[in-house]
């Protein structure tokens, strides 16, 4: 049986990878900063990543096959710029230096997943766009840049093959569980409020930004079949493919929720990446993954955890007959 750690286990991808792994057969083993109860079956270790001695003594302990590495601190939440690197840098070199130093249960290298965002790839002209793993980053914030140097310090870290390290840059999720930090989880909870009264209209900017959207399901999906079939030392794009601009997301949203734009207040506001779209071309050939799970179908349930009235997705429309 393959031993498999998850690093942020309980966070919003890290739920539905678990539940993937132990379906695969895996033994899955739980890591995070927070105290968690274990589930039925699974093991839970409450470390801190930045903490050396401390992951020390969990890889000694489990002696992973193989290390899903999700833990980060992301800037949506207000974490500052010491706290980005030392939580994407400090945090892998900290995994990566334990890893190297202990032995799996089957003897061979540990392989290390690590979860890398769309971010490092940064502020790509439009006209660059499907982006490949070939585009040249051009990060524009702290986040991306420390995603970028824990992705090269991983990688480095592997060329000796005392570590499997195979890197993913995922682009952005969608789905049920996803928390207001996000763009797509926070229109969808002000579409919420316009339905429960709690606001009379929702505001939204930067409406002609286009990004590319994946389930977190199928994100999740994406983790699992790089465990088992990804390659050392390669970069895989996890995205859909598709570019949707932010005011077709939030039409949607309405459409769903029987609201129009009369509910909406336009106002001022940009980021600086316009467009950002990915192919997983990679990926789909190098393993059997391919994303299933249609956006309408994704904001649907998303929209349902957060107010009244909509029921399950059918079977039809996760699949896409009805998207």
């Amino acid at each position: 049986m393959t031993t498999t750690l998850v690093t942020g286990s309980h966070g919003w991808v890290g739920t539905h990878l678990r539940r993937l792994l132990a379906d695969r057969g895996h033994r899955v083993v739980g890591l995070g900063r927070r105290p968690w109860p274990a589930n039925h079956g699974e093991q839970y270790l409450k470390v801190d990543l930045r903490e050396a001695s401390q992951v020390d003594a969990a890889v000694r302990a489990v002696r992973p096959d193989v290390v899903i590495h999700l833990a980060a601190a992301l800037p949506q939440r207000g974490s500052g710029v010491e706290d980005l690197v030392a939580d994407a840098v400090q945090a892998t070199h900290n995994l990566c230096r334990a890893l190297r130093a202990t032995g799996t249960t089957s003897g061979s290298p540990a392989r290390l997943v690590l979860a890398g965002s769309s971010a490092q790839y940064g502020a790509v002209p439009p006209e660059l766009n499907p982006v490949t793993e070939e585009t040249l980053p051009r990060p524009v914030g702290a986040y991306g840049h420390a995603k970028a140097a824990a992705e090269s310090l991983a990688l480095a870290l592997g060329t000796d093959g005392r570590i499997a390290v195979t890197a993913a840059r995922s682009f952005n999720h969608v789905g049920p569980g996803e928390d207001t930090a996000t763009v797509t989880g926070a229109l969808a909870a002000r579409v919420a409020d316009v339905l429960a009264g709690r606001a009379a209209r929702l505001r939204a900017a930067d409406l002609d930004a286009v990004r590319d959207f994946t389930d977190v399901r199928d994100v999740a999906r994406a983790y699992v079949e790089l465990a088992e079939l990804g390659r050392a030392g390669r970069i895989y794009n996890v995205c859909s493919g598709s570019g949707v601009s932010v005011r077709e997301l939030l039409d949607t949203l309405l459409d769903l929720a029987g609201l129009d734009w009369s509910a909406v207040e336009v106002v001022d506001g940009g980021s600086d990446v316009r467009c950002q779209v990915g192919t997983a071309g990679r990926l789909m050939a190098e393993t059997p993954w391919k994303a299933e799970i249609p956006l309408r179908a994704s904001l649907r349930e998303l929209l349902a955890e957060l107010t009244s009235g909509f029921g399950p997705t059918t079977d039809e429309e996760r699949h896409g007959m009805t998207a």
